[in-house]
């Protein structure tokens, strides 16, 4: 298949090293600090609560989404609307209920977070189910690992450990050393829970290897849960999943006799069998139960010469709405998470409309519910506008730069294909350079939209703020970033800040603009390396 050639990589890499100046009569010029902040103090206002699916403060963001698409020149990208209908069951526990093992009563929130996605079940009674231990949940064939050997956990409460067996030992016992894989996300581990028919799946809370402490579990799970409306109402799935802290997780291992870490590490080795924690569990979930269609956002910018093919730019919209209030504080605004990243998406498509339509469309895509599993690209995914083998690619962005330029960019997902090559040249018309990710335990190329292209076999590219900044270096950004996980995400406290210095997002943003666009001015077909697991679903569409 064809690649980018040294032609159109140095004409890239041209483009990427020029800025946008050129303002227009509807606002300040593309890809600007001004008109990415523009659009966050909309987005990101108390006015819009939050952006949670199927508020008052949805209506405002699609309602805004759109008319920005049309002012940027973008033609609606669904049989002649600019959205995609999202069906979703949306699920609230109404009653606070609590967690009890034998003599023991743990307390919502404070001790543990659950809920069903059963959507025909608005109560559910576990009572006197066997907890049963069953390492980090994993069943994975191709690495000779099954953390159900033995074991039918159908009936019993499962408990297990978040992230991969090899997190903790950094070597790499077939899960990629530090670098998650699906096995550790808990999509992954309640979807296997559902499979092994368990009537309960508990998740054991660590702040490194989840990657956000347990306040950041308490606001994201807690409050309205969505999903996408089943045709089976979710019935395959496990009557109640949640998360237990590690406090209450060591105090159910020492009342079984067992020591946690010992139990721990013997879950990081093949060959490891479930253990009974000889206790059980029970627990009331009472549920409102609702129905509704949620909405992506699409526009599209038609291809001149080969309209049929596409290059996707996409950003989530939808952040938490309401949640767990701080100092009085009950919006979880999502500024950073992902105002930004709409606001990235916007501009792109007016910097695209300045230059003028490339040889194949160009898609632009505001996802919704992708605080709740990625619904919302996970829906796109299995109705897709644009064939996955007519897609040439899919760009991502989830969470621009707020402080300022950076000597490089940090790909998700180093290694899985050749677009980051691409960036790479792009970046050396920038004086840049391109990186890894600095967290990649943090599993985050399985983590936002772009996941859900690539299981079609769409190469993607989740490229943003590097963590060199030209102002204080790696340990100013390594502060910086502890400090948000810390403090605003997924809390109230990610709000707009006029402090904000979007400089380095614009960067970045022309290098997003420069590959999209070289790939969307060629025949060139993005390909995926040998060693992703998602090459063969390219090379089945024939790319």
């Amino acid at each position: 298949m064809k690649k980018l050639g040294f032609a159109a990589a140095a004409l890239l890499a041209a483009c990427a090293s020029s800025t946008a100046t050129t303002g227009t009569a509807t606002g300040p010029a593309p890809l600007s600090h001004d008109a990415l902040v523009s659009h966050v103090r909309v987005l990101a206002s108390d006015e819009y609560e939050g952006r949670s699916p199927g508020t008052h403060g949805e209506e405002l963001t699609v309602a805004y989404i759109s008319r920005a698409f049309a002012a940027a020149g973008l033609q609606p990208g669904v049989n002649g609307d600019w959205v995609q209908d999202v069906p979703l069951a949306t699920a609230e526990v109404t009653n606070n209920p609590t967690l009890r093992v034998g003599s023991s009563a743990y307390a919502y929130g404070a001790d543990w977070v659950g809920w069903t996605k059963r959507q025909n079940a608005p109560r559910i009674d576990l009572s006197n189910a066997e907890l049963v231990f069953v390492g980090y949940g994993v069943t994975a064939p191709e690495n000779n690992w099954d953390d159900f050997a033995g074991v039918d956990v159908r009936g019993k409460v499962i408990v297990m450990l978040i992230n991969d067996p090899d997190f903790d030992t950094g070597d790499d016992r077939g899960f990629g050393g530090r670098r998650m894989t699906y096995y550790g996300r808990w999509t992954y581990k309640f979807e296997e829970a559902a499979r092994r028919g368990a009537a309960g799946a508990l998740i054991v809370h660590e702040d490194a290897a989840a990657a956000y402490p347990w306040p950041v579990v308490n606001s994201s799970w807690t409050g309205p849960q969505h999903d996408l409306a089943r045709a089976d109402n979710g019935a395959d799935r496990a009557q109640v999943e949640g998360w237990i802290t590690n406090r209450v997780a060591r105090e159910l291992f020492t009342r079984a006799g067992l020591d946690f870490d010992r139990e721990r590490a013997r879950a990081q080795n093949r060959g490891f069998t479930p253990v009974s924690l000889r206790q059980r569990a029970s627990v009331t979930l009472e549920t409102t139960i609702e129905r509704h269609a949620s909405r992506n956002v699409i526009g599209v910018l038609p291809g001149r010469a080969r309209p049929q093919e596409a290059v996707l730019y996409g950003a989530h919209w939808d952040h938490l709405g309401r949640c767990t209030a701080v100092d009085g504080d009950d919006i979880c605004n999502g500024a950073r998470d992902n105002a930004t990243g709409v606001a990235g998406l916007i501009e792109l498509a007016r910097e695209y409309q300045r230059h003028g339509a490339p040889e194949r469309s160009v898609a632009f895509i505001a996802f919704t519910a992708e605080e709740s599993g990625l619904l919302g690209s996970q829906y796109y995914g299995e109705h897709q506008i644009f064939e996955p083998r007519n897609t040439a690619m899919m760009i991502n962005m989830d969470g621009l730069s707020t402080v300022g330029p950076s000597r490089n960019m940090s790909v998700v997902g180093f290694g899985q294909n050749d677009l980051q090559d691409t960036l790479a040249t792009v970046l050396l018309g920038q004086d840049r350079t391109i990186s890894p990710e600095t967290y990649p335990e943090r599993g985050s190329f399985y983590r936002s939209d772009h996941f859900n292209l690539a299981r079609t076999g769409v190469p993607v590219l989740y490229a943003g703020a590097g963590d060199d900044l030209v102002n204080g270096g790696r340990e100013r950004s390594r502060q910086l970033a502890e400090a948000y996980i810390a403090n605003a995400y997924h809390k109230p406290d990610d709000e707009i800040s006029d402090d904000w210095d979007m400089s380095g997002a614009t960067q970045d943003l022309q290098a997003l603009y420069a590959v999209g666009r070289g790939v969307a001015d060629s025949d060139a077909w993005p390909q995926w390396n040998e060693s992703s697991e998602f090459r063969a679903a390219r090379t089945a569409q024939g790319r």
